[in-house]
Parts: C-alpha cells; sequence; structure tokens
C-alpha cells in the first residue's frame, strides 16, 4: 500500500512538471504574440521571427496591464546564464534599471552606474515572476509597477517619460546574484506605454552568413548570422561592398568575420534620411570610424564600438577626442565573438539642433571615411590613443551613395595643395628644396629625418613634408642663430599632430599653431610623416613667427626621436639633431647637407677649429691628458683665441662626457674666486661661480653665437665672449689684455636634476700657470696632484683618524674598563697615564686638523647645496661639534673639583658624557669622510680614497662596539678583590698637593684574558689607523 501511494505520488509530480514544460513552451512559442500590437517588442536578429524556438538569439517585451498600474515583461535568449532587460533613458548601459532572469531561477533588479559597473538593488515593484531553463533558452515572466512614489531616483517612472530598452545575455551569475559583462547586447528605440507600439519592419530577405557554433555560442548566432536592423540589407560580410553597400577595410580585400583589422559597411534607406552602419575588427579594445571634413583626425566626428558593448560618440579637436552624447541613433546591436568586435547601428543623416559636432550627411555632402582600431580603453570605458592603427580613406565620399573605398597610399600620396613635393627625395635640389639625415637616405625607408619644401609660383606659401623613422617625433626648425637658439620649430608627433614652438636658449616652449594649412599627419610601417602649407609671412607683429620670404635667410635644423612629453610636447632629443651646412632661402630650391662637425669652424671666423692643430701657434689651448686628440680621447680639451681688436675671445671646449665638461677662469689658482663656464650633455651652455668650494649658478650674459653638440660621445661648446663688461659685477671677470688667470678644466661630474652642474670628484686639472688669454699659449695641467689644497686636505684626513681612531678610542677605552691595570708609569697609574696621554694627542691632532681644512677651503666650508652632497655636508657640519665637544672636555678636565667635593659626580658624569659624544660623533664623520661612492658626488676631503677605505672604517667600528660590550660584561661575571678609586691625584701646588692621594687599597687583580684583550685592542686599533692612514696618501 505504502509503494503504491508513492508511486502515485511521484506520477502526480511528473504530470504537474510536464504541464509546466508544456506551458513554458507555449509561451516561448507564443512569445511574439501581439509584436507591434499590444505590445512593445525588440529581438536580434531582427529579421529572425518573433520567438527565441525559432532563430532569434534574444527576444524580449513589454506590455501594460488593463488597470494600467503594471508593466508585463517577457524575456527569452538562447543562453544558459541569464538574460536581462535595461530600462535606460540614453541608448547606453550607463544609468539604467536592469531586470535578469538567471540560471538560479530567480529574477534580480541591479543598477548599472556610469562606467559600465554593476550594483545589487532590491527587487521593489517586482511581481507575478517565473523563470525556467531548458534546452538552452531561458523564458521568463514578471511585472513591474509602473511607477512607486518612494522607490528613489534609480526606479524609472514609466509614465514620465520614453525610455530604451536594453537587452544583454550570456555573461555569468555571481554568487550573491550579481552579473558578470554579458556577451551579447542589442539596443531597441525608445518606447511609450501609454503609446500603442508600431507595427514591425518586415523581415528582410538579405541572405546570411551560415551560422558557426562556438564554445561561447552553442547555437551557432554568430555575427556573421546577424542582420542589420531596418532591412537595409547590409550583410555582416564584404560581399555587396561597392554594389549594394558601401565599404572600406583595412587591409584591403580583407574577410570581416575572420581578418580584418577594421572594416565598416553602410547603406542608406530608401528616402536617404537614415544611414545603416555596420562596424567591427579584430580587437580586444575598439574599432570607430570618423567623418573627416580636413582629411585628417582633426574636425571629426568618430562613433566606436567598444569591447565593453557599449556604441560611443565623440568629436576630434586637433589630436583630442572628446566623448560627447550619442544621438540621432537607433537599433544599435554589439556582440563580441570570437575575438571579433561588431556593432550595426542606424544614424540618421541630419539633425536640426544646431549641434556642429553632428555632421550633415545628407546627400551631396562629402566626408572622409577614417577607421582606427585597437588603441587601450580608459578606465571610464572612453577610447585611447590609436598610434598606428589608423587608416584614412582615399577620397572623400558621400555616404548616401555606394562606394567601395581604398585606403590612401601613403608611399605614393602627394602633398596637399598640388604643390608637387612627393614623399622621397625624388626631385632634390631640382624641383623642391630638401635635407636628410643620413645624407642620400631613403625617407620611405631608412631616414632618420627628411624634410622637403617648395614655394607655390607667388613665393607667398612653402609646402613642407617632414618625416622620419621614429616612434615619437620628427622635427624641423629654421634657425636664427645656426644654433637651437632663437628657432621656429615645426613637429610632427606620433600622436598625429603637427605642433609649434620656439627655442629660448635652450628650453623649448609650446606655441599656437598659425599660418598653417592642409595638415596631414600619417605613421605607417614606423615612417612618421608630416604635410603642411605655411605661409611665408604674417602681419600680426609677433617675433616668434619668422619671416620666410625671399632673401631671408635660415639655417634648417632636424631633430628627432626625442621623448614626447605627458601632454603631448616634445622632450630633449639628446644627440638626434642634424644643422644644415648653411643658411637658405626656402623659397628657392636647394639640397642641403648637415654641418661636418669634425671640420666646421667656430662662428666669428676666429679660426679656431675642434682639433688640436695648431696649439700654442694660432689659437691657445689646454688638454687633459697632454697630447690627447679632442675629437677621439680627451677627458677634457679647451682652446681659445681673441679676436684682432682683443675685445672677444672665441673658446672652443669639449670633452668625452655624458654629462659635461667645464672651463674655469680662476683669480686665486684653485677652485675659490673662479668663473665657470660649462657645457653640458643637455645641450646648454652655464654660467657659475666658485665661492670656496659650492659652485653658484649665474646669468650667462656677455656671450654670443654659442653652438652645442654632443655627437658620438663628444660634448662641444662653441662661443663668444667679451673680454670685460662696464656692469659692476664683480663674478664677470676681466679677461682684458694683460690680466691673467689660471685655467682649471672639470669634466664628468653628474648634472642634478636642474641641469646644473654638480661636484666633479677626481676629474679636475689646473693649469702650470696663470695665463692672459688674449695670448696664445699651449699650456700644461700641474704635475703635483696635491695642488689646490690636496695635500692639506690628506694631512686634515689623516690626523682626524689618528685623533678619533686610534688617540680617542685607546684613551676612552683605556679609562673605562682598564683602571686595574698594575704598575705605574710616571708616578701615576698606568691607566692614566694611557688616558692623559692619549686624550692630549686628541686636542693636538684635532686643532691642527681643523686648522689645516681651513687653509685649504679658503676659510669657510660649503653646508647644503644639492642632494648629492647631503654626507659631504654633514661631515662639514659634525666636524665642527666634535672640535667644539673636544675643546669643551678639555676645560672642564683642567676645573674638576676635588676628590670629595659635592660636584665631583657631576663632573664625571659631564667628563664621560661629553668624551664619549664627542668619540662617537667623530667616528661618524670620519665614516662621512671616507664616502666615496658612484652614486653620490665625492667629498674633497679624500679626492682618490678607494670605496673600501669606508668599509674598513665601519669594520673597525663594529669591532670596536663589540669588545666594548665584552668589556661591560665582564664585572657582571668576575668580580675583581678589592676596591679601586677612579681619582687620581693632581700635581701640587705651592707645595701643597691640589688633591689628597686616595687611601691605600687593596690593589684588584685583572684576569689574564682581560690583560690579552686589552693588548690585543691597543694593537688593531693602531694597526687600523697606520691602513687608513696609508689609503689616504697613496
Amino acid at each position: 500500500m505504502e509503494t503504491s501511494s508513492i508511486m502515485e505520488t511521484m506520477t502526480l509530480i511528473s504530470l504537474i512538471f510536464l504541464m509546466f514544460a508544456l506551458t513554458v513552451g507555449s509561451e516561448a512559442q507564443q512569445l511574439g504574440s501581439g509584436c507591434g500590437q499590444s505590445l512593445h517588442c525588440i529581438k536580434t536578429p531582427i529579421t529572425c521571427n518573433d520567438q527565441v524556438a525559432g532563430d532569434c538569439q534574444a527576444v524580449a517585451s513589454v506590455g501594460v496591464s488593463a488597470d494600467g498600474t503594471k508593466a508585463l515583461f517577457t524575456l527569452s535568449a538562447k543562453t544558459t546564464t541569464y538574460i536581462a532587460l535595461g530600462i535606460t533613458a540614453s541608448p547606453s548601459m550607463g544609468e539604467a534599471d536592469v531586470y535578469a532572469c538567471t540560471e538560479n531561477n530567480e529574477v534580480v533588479r541591479s543598477w548599472n552606474a556610469p562606467g559600465y559597473s554593476n550594483e545589487m538593488e532590491t527587487r521593489i515593484g517586482v511581481s507575478d515572476e517565473s523563470v525556467s531553463l531548458a534546452d538552452g533558452v531561458i523564458t521568463c515572466q514578471f511585472s513591474r509597477a509602473v511607477s512607486l512614489s518612494d522607490a528613489g531616483s534609480r526606479f524609472f517612472d514609466l509614465t514620465s517619460a520614453n525610455y530604451y530598452l536594453i537587452m544583454s545575455w550570456g555573461g555569468q551569475v555571481l554568487p550573491n546574484g550579481g552579473l558578470t559583462r554579458h556577451t551579447g547586447t542589442f539596443v531597441g528605440s525608445q518606447f511609450d506605454l501609454s503609446t500603442p507600439p508600431q507595427s514591425p519592419p518586415p523581415s528582410a530577405t538579405t541572405p546570411r552568413v551560415a551560422d558557426q557554433p562556438s564554445p561561447s555560442n552553442p547555437v551557432g548566432m554568430t555575427p556573421g548570422g546577424t542582420s542589420v536592423p531596418s532591412g537595409t540589407g547590409v550583410p555582416s560580410g564584404a560581399e555587396g561592398c561597392g554594389v549594394t553597400m558601401g565599404c572600406f577595410s583595412v587591409p584591403e580585400g580583407c574577410n570581416p568575420d575572420t581578418n580584418c583589422d577594421a572594416f565598416s559597411s553602410w547603406v542608406p534607406n530608401s528616402e536617404k534620411t537614415e544611414i545603416t552602419i555596420v562596424l567591427q575588427g579584430r580587437t580586444d579594445t575598439y574599432v570607430a570610424m570618423g567623418f573627416s571634413r580636413s582629411g585628417g583626425m582633426d574636425n571629426t566626428e568618430v562613433y566606436a564600438c567598444t569591447s565593453r558593448l557599449a556604441l560611443l560618440r565623440s568629436r576630434n579637436d586637433g589630436t583630442t577626442n572628446i566623448p560627447i552624447e550619442l544621438k540621432g541613433v537607433s537599433g544599435q546591436e554589439m556582440t563580441h565573438t570570437n575575438g571579433i568586435l561588431r556593432c550595426t547601428f542606424t544614424r540618421v543623416v541630419s539633425l536640426d539642433d544646431n549641434d556642429g559636432s553632428f555632421f550633415d550627411l545628407s546627400s551631396g555632402n562629402e566626408h572622409t571615411i577614417i577607421l582606427v582600431w585597437s588603441g587601450p580603453l580608459q578606465s571610464d570605458g572612453n577610447i585611447g590613443y590609436h598610434t598606428q592603427n589608423r587608416q584614412p580613406s582615399s577620397r572623400a565620399i558621400d555616404v548616401t551613395a555606394i562606394a567601395a573605398l581604398e585606403g590612401t597610399n601613403k608611399e605614393d600620396e602627394t602633398t596637399p595643395g598640388g604643390t608637387g613635393v612627393p614623399s622621397g627625395a625624388e626631385g632634390c635640389g631640382v624641383t623642391m628644396g630638401c635635407f636628410s639625415v643620413p645624407e642620400g637616405c631613403n625617407p620611405d625607408t631608412n631616414c632618420d629625418a627628411f624634410s622637403s619644401w617648395v614655394a607655390n609660383p607667388e613665393k607667398t606659401e612653402i609646402t613642407i613634408v617632414l618625416q622620419g623613422r621614429t616612434d615619437t617625433y620628427v622635427a624641423m626648425g629654421f634657425s636664427r642663430s645656426g644654433g637651437m637658439d632663437n628657432t621656429e620649430v615645426y613637429a610632427c608627433t606620433s600622436r598625429l599632430a603637427l605642433l609649434r614652438s620656439r627655442n629660448d636658449g635652450t628650453t623649448n616652449i609650446p606655441i599656437e599653431l598659425k599660418g598653417v594649412s592642409g595638415q596631414e599627419v600619417t605613421h605607417t610601417n614606423g615612417i612618421l610623416r608630416c604635410t603642411f602649407t605655411r605661409v611665408v609671412s604674417l602681419d600680426d607683429n609677433d617675433g616668434s613667427f619668422f619671416d620666410l620670404s625671399s632673401g631671408n635667410e635660415h639655417t634648417i635644423i632636424l631633430v628627432w626621436s626625442g621623448p614626447l612629453q605627458g601632454n603631448g610636447n616634445i622632450g630633449y632629443h639628446a644627440q638626434n639633431r642634424q644643422p644644415s651646412s648653411r643658411a637658405i632661402d626656402v623659397t628657392a630650391i636647394a639640397a642641403l647637407e648637415g654641418t661636418n662637425k669634425e671640420d666646421e669652424t667656430t662662428p666669428g671666423g676666429t679660426g679656431v677649429s675642434g682639433g688640436a692643430e695648431g696649439c700654442g701657434v694660432t689659437m691657445g689651448c689646454f688638454s687633459v691628458p697632454e697630447g690627447c686628440n679632442p675629437d677621439s680621447n680627451c677627458d677634457a680639451f679647451s682652446s681659445w683665441v681673441a679676436n684682432p681688436e682683443k675685445t672677444e675671445i672665441t673658446i672652443v671646449l669639449q670633452g668625452r662626457t655624458d654629462t659635461y665638461v667645464a672651463m674655469g677662469f680662476s683669480r686665486s689658482g684653485g677652485m675659490d674666486n673662479t668663473e665657470v663656464y660649462a657645457c653640458t650633455s643637455r645641450l646648454a651652455l652655464l654660467r657659475s661661480r666658485n665661492e670656496g668650494t659650492t659652485n653658484i649658478p649665474i646669468e650667462l650674459k656677455g656671450v654670443s653665437g654659442q653652438e652645442v653638440t654632443h655627437t658620438d660621445g663628444i660634448l662641444r661648446c662653441t662661443f663668444t665672449r667679451v673680454v670685460s663688461l662696464d656692469d659692476n659685477d664683480g663674478s664677470f671677470f676681466d679677461l682684458s689684455s694683460g690680466n691673467e688667470h689660471t685655467i682649471i678644466l672639470v669634466w664628468s661630474g653628474p648634472l642634478q636634476n636642474d641641469g646644473n652642474i654638480d661636484y666633479h670628484g677626481q676629474n679636475r686639472q689646473t693649469s702650470n700657470k696663470p695665463v692672459d688669454v688674449t695670448a696664445i699659449a699651449a699650456l700644461e695641467g700641474t704635475t703635483n696632484d696635491d695642488s689646490g689644497g690636496i695635500l692639506l686636505r690628506r694631512f686634515h684626513g689623516a690626523l682626524m683618524v689618528l685623533a678619533w681612531l686610534c688617540f680617542a678610542s685607546i684613551g676612552l677605552t683605556t679609562a673605562r674598563y682598564f683602571k686595574d691595570l698594575p704598575g705605574q708609569t710616571c708616578s701615576k697609574p698606568k691607566w692614566f697615564f694611557i688616558h692623559r696621554s692619549a686624550m692630549s694627542g686628541v686636542l693636538i691632532c684635532c686643532l691642527v686638523a681643523f686648522i689645516l681644512i681651513l687653509i685649504a677651503v679658503g676659510g669657510s666650508y660649503p653646508i647644503g647645496g644639492s642632494p648629492t652632497n647631503v654626507v659631504r655636508s654633514l661631515h662639514g657640519i659634525f666636524g665642527f661639534i666634535v672640535v667644539g665637544l673636544c675643546l669643551i672636555n678639555v676645560m672642564m678636565a683642567l676645573l674638576r673639583p676635588h676628590p670629595g667635593e659635592p660636584r665631583r659626580n657631576l663632573f664625571n658624569w659631564a667628563h664621560w658624557g661629553v668624551g664619549t659624544s664627542a668619540h662617537l660623533l667623530g667616528l661618524f664623520t670620519i665614516l662621512a669622510g671616507t664616502a666615496n661612492f658612484e652614486s653620490q658626488s665625492q667629498i674633497p676631503l679624500f679626492p682618490v680614497l678607494k670605496p673600501y677605505a669606508f668599509w674598513v672604517v665601519v669594520g673597525f667600528v663594529v669591532w670596536h662596539f663589540c669588545l666594548w660590550i665584552i668589556f661591560a660584561s665582564y664585572p657582571l661575571f668576575c668580580k675583581p678583590s678589592g676596591e679601586r678609586s677612579d681619582d687620581v691625584t693632581l700635581k701640587a701646588v705651592n707645595g701643597t698637593p691640589e688633591e689628597s692621594p686616595p687611601p691605600q687599597q687593596e690593589k684588584p687583580s685583572l684576569p689574564p684574558a682581560m690583560i690579552y684583550l686589552c693588548s690585543a685592542y691597543y694593537a688593531v686599533t693602531i694597526a687600523t689607523t697606520i691602513v687608513i692612514i696609508i689609503l689616504i696618501f697613496i
């Protein structure tokens, strides 16, 4: 009986389930019933029948209850995860009230915030839901209140406005019911629940590409099987290009469904009031189509299909892409399957809203089509810069007509304006002016930089082609000075921008691009190329816009492959620079060559060559090492020659370096009181003065004709300096005939962040005698490498090491730990004799070393300066403090109270505290003085000290403190017999002892182990001191 009852129950459950499945199946079959009559429906593809059980990927409908209080929704899609319907005021996924039927047999509600983040919401107003999943199809029905007074701003009132329905499907359902990004989406037209829907359009008859199943699309609904809304007949493939639809593909002849980087097709409706567009490409980010009025990226309306399944609209202002409202668009559908991103949408040809960014595509209006692809997506979902992934059409077209476009052939295209400037070098010096680097290169393959120019017949405009093999920029400058200063610059950048700037000294300053038209920028196969037309002059009193009219000559300078700054402006090009061999009139035809820097002469006709030929005969010179070749192996080289009137001196300063080479005119014979000219690898000529050992940047004045180059590792500056100025500036030395100065060359120190020079370390050489630079002289360097106070610095270092590493260590350690040493010396306890002798040695060495360093630095010591001189500054600061503490402790010892007096204990602690502090600070100061690494400026204390000397001192300090710990631990484990006295009798004054001798007590014993340790301590301390002193002098 029990078994029969169970079987009856199971049968009943089966019948109920079967009836429910038949009901759901009937619902699925009749899903489209009423579409266009009582229901607002959307479906994809739009040409499918109205049932998911047929060939639709997804279908949704919305109607209204009889009492008008509820919206009735039905959704169905071929997916096993979810189908969602978003209600939104704009045709995008941002700010949408979303309802999803999920694989968990439930309806969930969420909110799509701007930026496409999905946030869970309460299911307010939802009722009557039913969800089923069968045979790979999710179907659901639910009701939603049309409006609620207290539901919040995210619950849209369906009676107050028209809304779009956006259908999406195919993502994942999270454990909390949230949804991941969908794999398919479709945007329907606006609906109004108060207005009956229009009848659906007739199904298109255009044949579809065969469905191809994929893991993410098991039923075979590929982009190739998606027809275009509105029955326009635009297929997803290229079939019909130029016949039934307009199209443009990259590369030409590719298959849009497999291997196109970018593809677009379009077809107008019969009234030519709407254009349906298909935009697709193989990408993981975006593919975009632009309608350009300029033929370039500027003044372009852009539609982008993104991998976030969004259709975006933007405009290009110059090279800046600005997102704008998506309007005039309907029926958008986005899919991303098997790596192919595809959007379909319909755009009206024009809008009467006075919005200039919405281009009029009506019949008769032509635009260049530009496809771009695979740039990055920004965090907010907008498109980023596409770099080289861009192709403009070969001509402008009317998109209401049928055309099959080709991309521009950049290798063969001619310059706008009909000037006849080809992209290659053919015609150089015959039909156009040109300049190439390297000389004779092919601009379309291997030129670092190339420029060609030609004037129109009236010579009122010049059309320029500027190109090079680069990933950043190539630039052309018109120079009045012959160098980088006072130059007007035009730069072609890889961001497809033409920029204008001016050089003030070595600083490049962006300025307005004006007087220019017809610019075209391309970047293809690594070749960056700009074409533009510039008027020869403007009547606007702008001195930065050079007059290139006939008869005005300028040096042409090409630079290339420097970095681009974050704002897109050009950065410093380093050695990638070539000036023309002569100044030219660009309205005439000329084939230029670059300057031969090894043979070029100095401006001013002074006859100063780049080499050493003529040293001591036709020019003064100084080289390091002596007899080196300035063009190959000199660390530093300087030559100078005065003009016949001896009012100006032209100087050549060069060396093999990556940072700087500098020349100083010294009144002192050393670095102090020196006027310095530095040639830096940032192609700058700098002037500074030395005050003590501190270098202070000052204004560059009295100088003209400067030229700075950095080629093949050789940094070279040429400049002309007047011998004197009548401006009462004591830092500008008078080099007039009869005034002698020592020449100092320094090189290869670091450059500070602001471009100023930093400390050069050992890289310095002083001339063997002062010279009159208006006369001819061949100088030699000083043979004494201890010139300029270096010997004094060595003795300073040696004495300080002897004082604090040796004498202070022995004196303090003996007084602290070895008062039990047996015996007496000179009638005093042995420990006291050692302590007093050692500390006297500290005082003498410290004072002598202090005086020597003051003499060496001219009475002052630099404090502060650049960050690389922090160690140097600390050495000086703590050195002064240590000397002060040393003197204080000596005075305290001389004035100490008698034993037994009340203040004796205070003295003992103060004497110990000051002495120990001075010792520890002295060791730290020696560490700072021996620090000498490539990562910081060397301090002038030990100019030749090897880095391992620092570690010798570190090792000693560590060893020293380890022994102190052992010495301090001794009394804890081994209490000596008897008591000891810390007081010592002073010498008698007028026959009366200053202090009474302590009472006789039993002498404590010092274990042999401690005596051995004491002896080892003395030996190692003395040996370490000797080693470091030797390192200072070798």
